[in-house]
Order: C-alpha cells, then sequence, then structure tokens
C-alpha cells in the first residue's frame, strides 16, 4: 500500500481555467492565509495513465474518512462556530452524505484506506473560527470535485460506466455541501461570497484521482502531530439511522437524508447497470414502485414513471382501439 504521507504534489499542467474570475481568487480578502485553492493547479489530459479501480476506490474511501472526520468536529463544535438551526443541519447532511459514501467505497472494493488519522492546516483553530472552518471546507471539497471528475474519465475508460455514474452522483453532492458552506459564510462576508453559486462549470484541477493524495499531503492533512491530530470514527450507521458518536445528534437529520443501500438509478433507462459488470450489487436499479413506497423517489425518477406509465397507457388505449376497428371489419 502507497504511503501517501511521503507523496509530494504532482508536477503542474496548465491551469483549468485563466479567467480573472478563477478558482485563484476563492479566498479573497480575510480568506486568503494560506487556504486558497491554488494547491490544485493542473488539469486532466486524455494521455495520463490510468489508476486501477482499486486505487480509485481505495484513495476515495479515504478521502471520504477525512470528510467525516473533518465533518464530524464541525458539528461536535458547532457552538464555536455559531453554527445552530438550519445552517448547523447543513453540515449534519453533510457528516451523514459522506458517511455513506465512506461505507459504498468499502462495499464496492475498496483497500485497506491509506489514512485514518489526519491533521488540519489551522489545526484547533479549524473549529473554532468559522472562516476557518468554511475554507478549510472549500479546499477540501474542491479537492473532493476534481477527484470525482477525475474518476468519472478513469472509471469510464475502464469499462465501468456503473462506477463511473457513481462518481458523478457524489461529485454532485460534494458540489452542494460547497455551495452550502459559502452560503453560510455569506451571511458574515456577502462581499466575498455572495453569490454562494459561482461557478458555471466545476473545475478539474487535478491530472487523475492518484494525484489527489499527493496534494491532500502537500496541503497538510496528512501529518498528524500531537496538538494537530483527528482521527476517523464512523459517525452514522445507516441500517439504525443513528449517530455513533455523542454529542452528534444526527437522528432527525438522518430520516431526511435521501437514500438507498446504494446510489439510486431509475429503471427503465435502457441497459443493465453500466458496462463492465459488477454494478449490480454497487449501484442498485431500483424500481419506481418501491421507491414510492418507501416514499424516497426523486423527482427524475418520478418523471421517469409517470413517462413510462403514461406509455403503457397510450399502448393500452392504441391496442383497444385497434381491436374495436378490427371487431367492427366484416
Amino acid at each position: 500500500m502507497t504511503d501517501v504521507s511521503k507523496q509530494t504534489i504532482p508536477e503542474t499542467a496548465p491551469p483549468s481555467f485563466d479567467t480573472p474570475h478563477s478558482r485563484r481568487s476563492l479566498f479573497a480578502g480575510t480568506m486568503a492565509a494560506g487556504l486558497g485553492l491554488g494547491l490544485l493547479p493542473a488539469v486532466a489530459h486524455a494521455d495520463t495513465p490510468l489508476d486501477s479501480i482499486t486505487t480509485i476506490l481505495t484513495i476515495a474511501r479515504t478521502a471520504e474518512r477525512l470528510a467525516v472526520t473533518f465533518y464530524t468536529n464541525g458539528v461536535l463544535n458547532h457552538a464555536a462556530l455559531g453554527l445552530n438551526g438550519a445552517q448547523l443541519n447543513y453540515f449534519k447532511a453533510a457528516l451523514i452524505e459522506e458517511q455513506l459514501h465512506e461505507l459504498f467505497f468499502t462495499a464496492a472494493g475498496a483497500g485497506a484506506p491509506l489514512a485514518s488519522t489526519f491533521s488540519f492546516p489551522h489545526g484547533a483553530a479549524t473549529f473554532t473560527d468559522l472562516p476557518t472552518f468554511i475554507a478549510t471546507q472549500q479546499q477540501l471539497e474542491g479537492v473532493f470535485d476534481s477527484a470525482f471528475i477525475a474518476a468519472v474519465y478513469e472509471f469510464s475508460a475502464l469499462g465501468r460506466s456503473d462506477l463511473a455514474r457513481t462518481a458523478c452522483q457524489i461529485a454532485m453532492i460534494e458540489s452542494e455541501h460547497r455551495v452550502l458552506g459559502r452560503a453560510v459564510l455569506a451571511d458574515r462576508l456577502p462581499a466575498t461570497y455572495d453569490p454562494a453559486d459561482n461557478w458555471t462549470y466545476a473545475p478539474q484541477d487535478l491530472t487523475s484521482v492518484g494525484a489527489a493524495p499527493g496534494v491532500v499531503a502537500g496541503a497538510g492533512y496528512l501529518s498528524p502531530m500531537p496538538d494537530n491530530t483527528y482521527t476517523y470514527q464512523q459517525a452514522y450507521d445507516p441500517t439504525t439511522q443513528k449517530g455513533l458518536i455523542p454529542g452528534l445528534a444526527l437522528n432527525e437529520v438522518a430520516k431526511k437524508v435521501l437514500y438507498q443501500d446504494g446510489p439510486f438509478v431509475a429503471m427503465g433507462t435502457g441497459g443493465g447497470g453500466g458496462g463492465g459488470g459488477g454494478g449490480g450489487a454497487a449501484t442498485p436499479e431500483l424500481g419506481s414502485g418501491e421507491l414510492l413506497a418507501t416514499g424516497l423517489l426523486p423527482i427524475a425518477g418520478l418523471l421517469l414513471y409517470r413517462r413510462r406509465k403514461d406509455a403503457q397507457a397510450r399502448a393500452a388505449r392504441d391496442s383497444s382501439q385497434n381491436q374495436d376497428t378490427d371487431d367492427a371489419t366484416p
């Protein structure tokens, strides 16, 4: 197993965009103290060597453990951060979602995590000062977004469109976390963080998923010291829908986080799980009827369900009309 603590930041390639409003301006003003996304300079190219599926899954599992650790400590220190009510629930939901992602990658075949004990660039201040907390979140979610975009490309090139689809689904959720974090801080720094949704295209600033550990290590997340050590602990049990760490109080939020045994994929969209096989267990294609019964049917699934029902009704009506025509023919 690769020791990610000894990896270095990969050599840079041309930046993903050079506009005046690029990601490099994200942490302007009071947020610029070493927490910008300038550590993500590279964009993927078609000739980038592909990581193995196991490597991608393992790195993703490790990244989700870091995310769980980050959000766990944020929720536990919500009073110091000034988070409460709906804003606190944003981060509780993010914690639950990151935990579900970690469990998914574990079940999908990830190897042993590359790390389970982490550090943060600003140590304990990360969880006592809201601007520092949000800036750290933005940096982490920026890495995660880029890694999952790279994973979509790599999984597809490796013939695993089922896992590519899941990587896309997770990237969309990580991007939601980023925007919600910006929205929270916009209440205090509106000139810098309003609007919260400020990207037209999420940047892919990693050449491959395999580049992520070196970037994370270089940013200071894999250098635990006595006064800056945070160890992953499973925070949420999807079977019981309860938090596993005293003080997290996730239960009520957990009941509102929509999930199944795996990522939702609507039936009737053609194909059976994507190329490469193995998608049945990892990305179950749950029927619309089952989802309706559980009350967890997303809008997209509902539209597909209604479309299929309409098509069935038209087919039945056409068949009936044809039968009536045949019966009327002498």
